[in-house]
C-alpha cells in the first residue's frame, strides 16, 4: 500500500508489495511533482526493495518515501498506520496474486481457497473501509479523493487452475461497481472509483506462479512456453503500470491494459458505466460473436486435457 503525501499531507495511499504493477513508481512521476509516498506491505524485505525502487522514481529531492509493515488482513493495523498521516486523497490497493494457489478445484487445499481471499479480496475492502472511515471525519477536499483498485482479466474468463483466485477478482470488480454507486451518497464529485484488469506481466509472483501451474491453464492462457519466449512475449510490470497510468489520466472507471482484456470487459460490461459508448457497445457486440468460438476450443482442450491425464493415470 503506497502513501502519496504533498505538502505534509498524504496525497494517496497504495497497498501491496513490490511484485505488482509498480503504479506508484509511474503514478508518482505523473501526478503533481513533489508528492510523498507511503508503503505498507506485510513483509520487510519487499518494502525495502520496494522503497528504493520508488526513490530511485521521484522527481523531486524533497520527496519522502516511508514504510510500514502492516498486515491487510487486519484492519486495525490499517487504520493505525494511516491515523499517523494526514488523510489521503488517493488510494491504490494492488495487493494480492495467486502464486501458491493455483490448481483445480480437486487438488487445491482449503487453507489455499482461504488464504487467496484474504490476500485478495480482504487487503483490498478493508484497505478501502478503513480510508473511507478516515476520509468522512475529515473536511472535503476541493477535488475528488480516488480509489483505484487492482482486479484482473480473470474478473471475466474462468479458466481451469484459476479456481481460487478467479472468485476474489470478480469480487473485486463487484466492490468497485457497487462502491461507485455508493460513494454518490457523499456528493457527485467527492469521490472517484477506478478498477484496472491487468492480464499476466512479468514479475517474480509470474514466475512462481508458472511453476505451480497446470499445464492445461498454461495451454489456456497461451503461456505454455520457455522463460525466454514468455519475456518475449508477456508484458512488464513497468509496461501494464503506465498503461493503467494513462487510463488514470483520462478519468476511467474500469481500465484494461490490451485488447483482448478490452473486448472481454465490454463482453461482460453489464450495467457497468462505459468510456466510450458506442465504442464499447460495438466491441461487446464483436466480442459477442467472437468469443463463443474461444470457449467452444477451450472446452474441447480442457475435455482432451482431462482424458490424456485419466488415461496417464490409469496406467500407474
Amino acid at each position: 500500500m503506497s502513501v502519496r503525501v504533498s505538502g505534509g499531507g498524504v496525497e494517496g495511499v497504495r497497498q501491496g508489495n513490490s511484485t505488482r504493477t509498480g503504479i506508484e513508481r509511474h503514478g508518482s512521476g505523473s501526478q503533481e511533482p513533489g508528492a510523498n509516498l507511503l508503503l505498507l506491505a506485510r513483509t520487510e524485505s519487499a518494502l525495502q526493495a520496494t522503497q528504493h525502487e520508488v526513490e530511485a522514481a521521484c522527481v523531486s529531492s524533497k520527496q519522502i518515501v516511508d514504510t510500514r509493515s502492516v498486515d491487510l488482513t487486519k484492519p486495525d493495523e490499517i487504520s493505525r498506520a494511516l491515523r499517523h498521516y494526514h488523510p489521503p486523497d488517493i488510494l491504490v490497493c494492488t495487493a494480492g496474486g495467486t502464486p501458491n494457489q493455483v490448481g483445480f478445484l480437486a487438488d487445491v487445499p482449503p487453507e489455499a481457497l482461504t488464504s487467496c481471499m484474504e490476500s485478495n479480496y480482504y487487503t483490498t475492502i478493508f484497505a478501502v473501509q478503513c480510508c473511507l472511515k478516515l476520509w468522512l471525519v475529515t473536511p472535503q477536499t476541493p477535488s475528488p479523493r480516488h480509489i483505484i483498485l487492482t482486479s484482473s482479466t480473470a474478473a471475466f474468463l474462468g479458466l481451469p487452475g484459476y479456481i481460487a483466485y478467479t472468485p476474489t477478482k470478480v469480487a473485486i470488480r463487484a466492490l468497485a461497481d457497487t462502491l461507485r454507486q455508493e460513494l454518490l451518497l457523499y456528493g457527485k464529485d467527492a469521490f472517484k472509483v477506478h478498477c484496472c484488469f491487468p492480464g499476466s506481466f512479468l514479475s517474480e509472483s509470474f514466475f512462481q506462479e508458472q511453476e505451480h501451474k497446470p499445464g492445461l491453464t498454461k495451454v489456456l492462457e497461451g503461456t505454455s512456453m520457455s522463460q525466454e519466449e514468455l519475456e518475449r512475449k508477456i508484458p512488464g510490470a513497468r509496461e501494464v503500470a503506465r498503461k493503467i497510468v494513462r487510463g488514470l489520466e483520462k478519468g476511467k472507471t474500469y481500465i484494461s491494459v490490451d485488447f483482448q482484456t478490452e473486448l472481454l470487459l465490454n463482453n461482460m460490461r453489464g450495467p457497468s458505466p462505459r468510456f466510450w459508448t458506442v465504442c464499447d457497445f460495438m466491441l461487446g457486440l464483436l466480442a459477442s460473436f467472437v468469443w463463443w468460438v474461444f470457449r467452444i476450443d477451450f472446452d474441447a482442450k480442457t475435455t482432451r486435457y482431462g482424458a490424456a491425464r485419466n488415461a496417464r493415470d490409469s496406467r500407474v
